[in-house]
């Protein structure tokens, strides 16, 4: 499946060169809600999952995509405000975390029997809701596990390989990068894919490629 990762310029030159994507550690993502999106009015049920989320956060990591590299929002939010760069990566649809919009937070009746998964079953279940504000994102989740504990806020990376296969570039509207540039970067460091310059549709608020 193609999806798609947005970056500033300089990180997305960056993951090019050294063939790798940061990991987002679980307990420094941006939406505090993460892995709540069960009701946590009962005590035991807020002290369950917090416990859980920093376990799994010593053991997971995510890598995050757009299944759209159209979204204005996306470009503005993650890559500069569109002076950055989106990369798409070739995944196993198998692999990926298909995230599920919802107005409202899970019922806490669903608490009990998300105690029955263990391990990484569990740690996906957390991480499969979000509000519905988030939707834009059209998000999917490669969740990874450490090769050990990691229990510090050290950076994690994971190697482009064939399940995070760079399979097509594009540069950001206001992007300083050339095609031209870009493509000799990706030909110098063993890479041969599209490039794209995006530019605002002329009939609908998203971005196209420029012919």
């Amino acid at each position: 499946m193609k999806v798609y990762h947005f970056l500033k310029g300089k990180y997305a030159l960056d993951a090019i060169a050294n063939q790798r994507l940061k990991v987002a550690r679980l307990n420094a993502l941006n939406d505090p809600y993460e892995c709540f999106h069960m009701e946590m009015d009962n005590y035991l049920a807020r002290v369950t999952l917090k416990e859980r989320k920093n376990l799994a956060n010593r053991w997971y990591g995510l890598l995050c995509f757009s299944g759209d590299f159209s979204s204005p929002v996306q470009w503005a939010h993650y890559s500069e405000s569109h002076a950055g760069v989106c990369l798409g990566f070739e995944v196993p649809s198998e692999l990926l975390l298909k995230v599920d919009y919802s107005a409202e937070r899970t019922f806490g009746a669903e608490f009990k029997d998300a105690l029955d998964l263990k391990g990484v079953e569990f740690t996906k279940y957390m991480l499969s809701r979000k509000h519905e504000h988030w939707k834009c994102e059209d998000e999917y989740r490669l969740l990874l596990r450490f090769n050990e504990k990691v229990m510090d806020d050290r950076l994690v990376f994971e190697p482009f390989s064939e399940k995070l296969r760079l399979s097509e570039v594009f540069l950001g509207l206001r992007c300083g990068i050339s095609r031209k540039e870009m493509g000799l970067i990706l030909r110098n460091n063993g890479f041969s894919v599209n490039v794209s310059k995006m530019a605002m549709s002329e009939d609908a608020y998203k971005m196209v490629r420029i012919p």
